[in-house]
């Protein structure tokens, strides 16, 4: 049998590999408490905000809502005048966290059309802080405006950190 030593400052990574080369294992709920990987798909939210619903622990990313939507002028213009038209979209996250602790989350939207081809992507990594009970996660999105319309599913992809 050998020993582990441990430094402050050693990864679980390690630890982990360690403990597997010798023979020990880990147990699936000591690396599930380490963070989580969820994933939601749900309509687009074009006018209103739609129900993402995924949790972790005491944390819940509740919604998701588009800014700066393309309108239907500014589709016909860009099909009209210039077809590689780019517009920004904001994507916002509500979420609370009724958790002790803050968690770290990164986020990514992947808009997909009918047949599952990516529309738009982006992503950010943020902070749910904790007590709070509303408050959002914002970033933008870079989406070709005539590509817009055949948005019809947002994958919402949430990788809890620790």
């Amino acid at each position: 049998m050998f020993s582990i030593q441990v430094r402050p400052r050693l990864s679980a990574l390690v630890i982990t590999g360690a403990l597997l080369v010798s023979g020990l294992s880990v147990s699936r709920s000591a690396r599930a408490a380490d963070g989580a990987l969820l994933e939601a798909t749900v309509d687009v939210p074009r006018e209103h905000a739609v129900n993402v619903d995924l949790t972790f622990q005491q944390a819940t990313i509740t919604t998701v809502e588009t800014h700066n939507d393309p309108k239907a002028d500014d589709i016909k213009e860009a099909r009209e005048k210039d077809p590689t038209d780019h517009t920004m979209l904001l994507i916002r996250f509500r979420y609370k966290n009724a958790d002790y602790t803050k968690h770290r989350v990164k986020l990514r939207a992947v808009f997909l059309d009918d047949a599952g081809a990516v529309v738009g992507d982006a992503g950010r990594t943020g902070t749910l802080d904790a007590g709070k009970m509303d408050d959002t996660i914002t970033f933008p999105m870079r989406v070709k405006t005539l590509d817009w319309p055949r948005a019809t599913k947002l994958k919402v992809i949430a990788s809890f950190l620790k």
